[in-house]
């Protein structure tokens, strides 16, 4: 049975990066019946850039200007009120899909599969690596403390249950992703794999929300309290330990630096440092320290 299919993307003064998300859903060898962009600022480029796009007249192209707050919350929210699909598809304004990404996702969207999560792979620039590669059939405790592999543009849901657990938290200004499929999953839905890496997830310098900054640290924390009746004890000390490596990188002095070894080491455990040491080849380069590895949100 055939679904049709709203692209949400939330964009915030990136008319750069924009251009190319929009242009790789256009492509898409089943493209969406409509894209809404959803811009938490005022934006003349982009809106121009959406009116350009809009007169191509492949996809019907809209501009929406979200006057709430809520950071991209707001805007993947406010994109899914106006939304005419069944399915939504959310894609940051900073990545790109694969020309075939709905295609092959929409086809793992069988009868009583409620959502499709892709495997990502990661670029900067000509470079590419891995990325997150979600497994099936997860539990809602095994996306409690860490994003198991679902952002803010690689996750394609349909309407009902996007609205049963209200979208995205519009409070959670970092890990909003990850929360929301950690509700997904606690409100009983259930969701398919595509195993192929058809989500293109761009690393750079320019505001993405899982830079290592005090913002993240608190969005952590701000991730801990609404959810700390249902995490357990390991979960808690997850999250703080990714706290504390935020705030170690970010500390500018060396008492603040040795303050957050001490808080980490409080919350460690033997796999936690392994794990540590293993990536950190390649970690500084692809994926901001923090909970949610290779997540934006």
């Amino acid at each position: 049975m055939t679904v049709t299919v709203s692209c949400i993307i939330p964009t915030h003064a990136r008319p750069d990066f924009l251009s190319e998300a929009l242009e790789s859903v256009i492509r898409q060898s089943q493209p969406p019946e409509e894209i809404i962009v959803v811009s938490d600022v005022d934006d003349d480029a982009t809106e121009q850039l959406c009116r350009s796009m809009a007169e191509q007249g492949s996809v019907p192209v809209s501009y929406l200007r979200n006057a709430s707050v809520g950071g991209a919350s707001g805007s993947r929210n406010a994109g899914a009120a106006k939304a005419t699909g069944e399915v939504f598809a959310f894609l940051d304004d900073d990545d790109k899909w694969k020309p075939d990404y709905l295609a092959t996702a929409l086809g793992e969207l069988r009868p009583g599969v409620d959502g499709v999560a892709t495997w990502i792979q990661m670029f900067r620039g000509d470079q590419v690596a891995a990325g997150l590669e979600i497994a099936p059939g997860l539990e809602a405790r095994r996306a409690a403390s860490e994003n198991p592999g679902v952002t803010g543009s690689n996750f394609i849901v349909r309407r009902a249950p996007f609205e049963a657990i209200g979208g995205f938290d519009e409070k959670l200004l970092v890990k909003n992703d990850g929360d929301f499929f950690f509700r997904f999953l606690l409100a009983g839905f259930s969701y398919a794999v595509n195993a192929r890496a058809d989500v293109l997830q761009r690393k750079h310098s320019s505001g993405q929300l899982t830079g290592r900054t005090e913002f993240r640290a608190r969005g952590l924390e701000a991730y801990l309290a609404k959810h700390r009746a249902v995490l357990t004890l390991a979960d808690r000390r997850s999250i703080r330990l990714s706290a504390s490596r935020i705030r170690f990188h970010a500390a500018t002095s060396r008492p603040a630096k040795i303050k957050q070894l001490m808080l980490g080491a409080l919350n460690s455990s033997p796999g936690s440092l392994l794990s540590s040491v293993r990536g950190r080849s390649t970690k500084d380069f692809w994926i901001t320290e923090g909970f949610g590895t290779g997540s934006k949100g």
